[in-house]
């Protein structure tokens, strides 16, 4: 069978000889041998996607959370650095919205989110490891931006102009419960 060092990374080996004489002599040494790595194996996600959360107005630079890849391979070829990859939102380059550090793979916000403006979006992260030629798998990451109580509510109607108060009059025979206006507002 093939040497696999993902399977076994050493084997024992002892050798023994004896000779043919009487009586027959033998003597015997054991040696190690050392399977050395190939690199035979891409970097593998914790999990198949991810999703993540972060409340609008975040400060930005703020760690949102990690992705991790393990590779089976040993040193260079097991060393896992993590890319960002190319795509928009909206328009715009991913890369405008997050990062990723290429060691850890903690993913950071670049700007400071607006549930208004943009309420999910998703991205991919690609896992290289160190090899030669390099292995490599992706992962798709959803970023759903949490609502916060940032804006006030606005009065549709009755209209208010240059700032000034709105008045409504109200008879002096009017019971109560009597209808003094309607107003519209929105949040």
């Amino acid at each position: 069978s093939d040497l696999d060092r993902e399977r076994s990374s050493e084997y024992n080996i002892t050798v023994t000889c004896s000779d043919e004489g009487v009586p027959s002599l033998s003597s015997s040494v054991t040696l190690t041998l050392q399977i050395s790595d190939v690199n035979d194996n891409a970097p593998v996600f914790e999990r198949s996607s991810y999703e993540a959360y972060i409340v609008e107005n975040n400060t930005p630079g703020l760690s949102i959370f990690t992705v991790k890849a393990r590779d089976a391979d040993w040193n260079q070829n097991a060393r896992v650095s993590y890319i960002l990859e190319d795509s928009s939102v909206n328009g715009v380059p991913v890369s405008s919205y997050v990062s990723v550090s290429a060691d850890s793979g903690v993913i950071h916000a670049v700007r400071s989110f607006d549930y208004e403006q943009i309420k999910d979006f998703q991205f991919r992260v690609k896992a290289q490891d160190g090899g030669s030629p390099p292995f490599s798998s992706n992962v798709t990451v959803k970023l759903m931006i949490q609502d916060q109580n940032d804006n006030p509510p606005q009065v549709l109607y009755p209209v208010q102009t240059g700032g000034s108060l709105v008045a409504e009059m109200v008879p002096r025979s009017a019971d109560v419960g009597y209808l003094v206006t309607k107003v519209v507002a929105v949040d």
